[in-house]
């Protein structure tokens, strides 16, 4: 027992120090230009350890997204949760999560593009990524203050994140500067409100009257 316990905790101990590696260097260089030996020399590994727990460059990508993202939906969602009211807290956690993505944006584009190149199983892996941001965005949605009650679905959700993710692969692609960053993050931030007012007024009240709104009158309800 203790000998497979010492196996496992060396086994952790490697894939944690070849996933670190593999960050580091993404820092520089775009996924497609790093090889396994670029990844193991960051790391301080050698080619068998990582063999030992990666059959190829492509599932060490998938490990890491994997895990990058369970983390990050579980500190944005406690970001959320600790603000004063919702809305306010998903604005915060949203640019939080915009600046992650601007300030690493071949780490970004990795996991956001390059999974799509890598095969069946890692396009499942990108659909499930989004599926877990969609899950959080609808607990939010449905919690308990004033703010956040919002019968939020799954497929309204998906396309929120289907909006965010636009973004967010534009932010991989080129060198935005910090203005034009501002402007997209503030605009996302704006979608991302006006849906949930929206839906919190339309499930509150029933469905705001637009041409009486646009005709200057007041946003009565119908």
């Amino acid at each position: 027992m203790k000998d497979q316990d010492a196996s496992l905790a060396r086994t952790a101990d490697i894939r944690q120090r070849i996933l670190a590696g593999l960050e580091d260097v993404l820092a520089r260089r775009p996924f497609g230009e790093i090889a396994v030996a670029d990844i193991v020399a960051s790391a301080g590994m050698s080619k068998r350890a990582f063999y030992e727990v990666y059959p190829h460059k492509a599932a060490c990508l998938m490990d890491h997204a994997d895990r990058f993202h369970a983390r990050w939906v579980l500190e944005l969602e406690q970001e959320v949760l600790a603000a004063p009211d919702r809305l306010a807290g998903a604005e915060v956690a949203l640019r939080a999560f915009l600046k992650n993505v601007h300030d690493r944006p071949l780490l970004a584009r990795a996991h956001l593009v390059d999974l799509y190149g890598l095969g069946a199983d890692a396009v499942a892996l990108r659909r499930e990524m989004k599926h877990r941001y969609a899950a959080m965005l609808q607990r939010l949605a449905g919690g308990g203050d004033r703010t956040g009650m919002v019968d939020l679905d799954e497929e309204t959700a998906l396309r929120i994140i289907g909006a965010i993710d636009d973004v967010l692969i534009t932010l991989t692609f080129g060198d935005v500067e910090d203005g034009e960053f501002d402007r997209l993050a503030g605009a996302t931030v704006a979608l991302v409100r006006a849906v949930f007012v929206g839906l919190w007024v339309e499930q509150a009240w029933g469905p705001v009257d637009l041409r009486r709104l646009a005709a200057g009158g007041p946003p009565d309800v119908s």
